[in-house]
């Protein structure tokens, strides 16, 4: 009597949980619009060294702070690229949508007498508590190597939710931080 009472109650266990596919990943390209660069007669070039950033955000799941100081990472929702070479190429762009005078470039083979930019990002992320940071530090050599560091912090606030919209406001947030190194290198 036992056996098929437990056979039973096991049979109405296994219907009870329902097993479906899990959800498809999707992809976000952070540079996804480039702008057309502008032909310009550029008397510096500036070679933008690799952006450098934390552990965390050497992954390519995308990551959210739940709290005070707890990181998620998004288990379907990842970066279709690299995200330092992805934020490099953005930044290239908006340093030279942004420039009249001045070319900004990813690597540079005769940029020996020319002036360099490299950009450590500390903190980048959006948060439950509907809040977006950039934060980090940004360090201009120029021909002369004479350097000047300069720490920024950018805080937003959300528009809406969903990985999706907090992918498009962290890409605003790094053509911010190109205006601010253009205002810093323009005052040299």
């Amino acid at each position: 009597m036992q056996k098929p009472l437990i056979l039973v109650i096991s049979m109405l266990l296994m219907s009870c949980t329902t097993t479906g596919p899990a959800p498809d990943i999707r992809y976000y390209l952070f540079d996804a619009e480039p702008l057309v660069q502008k032909e310009k007669a550029a008397r510096l070039i500036i070679e933008l060294k690799d952006v450098k950033l934390p552990d965390y955000l050497s992954t390519n799941q995308l990551v959210m702070l739940d709290s005070e100081h707890i990181l998620i990472k998004a288990n379907y929702h990842s970066w279709a690229d690299s995200l330092n070479e992805s934020i490099q190429r953005a930044l290239v762009n908006d340093l030279n949508n942004s420039s009249k005078d001045k070319e900004f470039v990813a690597g540079c083979e005769n940029c020996k007498e020319s002036a360099s930019l490299s950009v450590t990002i500390e903190h980048f992320y959006p948060s439950t508590g509907g809040k977006l940071l950039l934060s980090g530090y940004f360090e201009f050599m120029d021909p002369q190597n004479e350097n000047q560091l300069t720490r920024f912090q950018l805080i937003d606030e959300l528009d809406s939710d969903g990985y999706a919209n907090a992918v498009k406001q962290m890409r605003a947030q790094v053509s911010d931080l190109a205006e601010s190194i253009i205002a810093v290198i323009d005052n040299e």
